[in-house]
């Protein structure tokens, strides 16, 4: 059963980006591997090329898994960064102050990319949509969203935690 005190937000900007795409890549030659010695015929013994294709295919699946985000409960007044590698979080509980207010925030800027010669040079004007969690005296957290639908859902399953 799902503790209904405590709210999970995955941090969306770690997509495809970094260890993660280089364990799509591992997973990719892990694969590749595995089946070449039934598309192309080698002198490497089959023991060797099972233990390369599954030993690239493993690390890739763990670089796939990897992600972050930010754990809060409600009920204790607490929060947790925590890394998440497979299903293990890693990270340690902080004390928070009580969460009385949720406000949502519209964050319109314009976005560039530094040209580098490698990737496409895009800019064009973003919207960010920020839960806020507020306090009595301070600004507690920020949740940042790309679509408003997410960020009220978001909101609406807070509010409903924090009453």
């Amino acid at each position: 059963m799902k503790n209904s005190k405590i709210y999970t937000y995955t941090n969306s900007s770690s997509s495809i980006s970094g260890p993660r795409l280089l364990g799509f890549l591992l997973a990719g030659v892990g694969l590749l591997a595995l089946i070449s010695p039934w598309i192309i015929e080698s002198g490497s013994s089959i023991e060797k090329t099972i233990a390369v294709g599954l030993t690239a295919g493993l690390i890739g699946i763990i670089l796939i898994s990897l992600s972050s985000g930010i754990l809060l409960d409600f009920g204790g007044n607490r929060i947790k960064h925590f890394q998440n590698v497979a299903w293990m979080k890693f990270g340690d509980w902080e004390k928070i102050p009580q969460v009385q207010e949720i406000e949502l925030i519209h964050h319109s800027y314009r976005s560039k990319n530094i040209p580098n010669g490698i990737t496409p040079t895009m800019s064009g004007q973003m919207t960010m949509y920020k839960c806020v969690l507020k306090s009595d005296q301070e600004v507690i957290l920020s949740f940042d969203f790309l679509k408003e639908k997410e960020a009220i859902d978001a909101m609406e399953e807070i509010q409903g935690m924090i009453q």
